[in-house]
């Protein structure tokens, strides 16, 4: 069973947006899901942003639909109104300095990823974004893997190698 979704931390609000790539490579983001629920509020339309990430594995793939899944039962994302209502609730989920004052931030996390959902339950707007992200210690065991010479020094060091030779 997945925890249910948390106010986030005022720290963790730059994992709400995206970033830059070097940015989002450092985080471990994997993609994000943008939604909204239509002009009525109550139609659903979702859209998939994936990284050039290694975590973007099968397991990561079934564990965000059932991450998604336990977000629905929470009844988040099943209108506008519903978000409005659950955001209403958890007014210290507020994200300072976000462009409105009516953005929320909330994050669930399991043993390999961490999920942040920001809402924000009016028209005019795109109204959650979630951001999926690998946990720190996966980044750490990938980078333990990871050869200490980047691939993009490696090409170039083969080309200068044939032109030498």
């Amino acid at each position: 069973m997945l925890e249910k979704l948390q106010s986030a931390a005022p720290e963790d609000t730059a994992y709400f947006y995206s970033a830059s790539a070097a940015e989002e490579i450092e985080r471990g983001c994997i993609g994000h899901l943008r939604g909204d629920f239509g002009r009525s509020g109550e139609e659903f339309w979702v859209t998939w942003f994936p990284r050039r990430s290694p975590f973007e594995t099968t397991a990561f793939k079934e564990e965000l639909g059932k991450v998604f899944q336990a977000i629905g039962d929470q009844k988040v994302l099943k209108s506008r109104q519903h978000m409005l209502r659950f955001c209403s609730e958890h007014p210290e989920a507020r994200i300072g300095g976000a462009w409105s004052t009516d953005v929320y931030g909330f994050c669930m996390q399991t043993q390999d990823h961490r999920y942040y959902l920001r809402c924000f339950p009016f028209a005019g707007d795109y109204n959650f974004y979630l951001y999926c992200y690998a946990r720190p210690e996966r980044l750490v065991e990938q980078q333990q893997q990871a050869p200490s010479t980047p691939a993009a020094q490696k090409k170039k060091r083969k080309r200068n190698d044939r032109r030498t030779q």
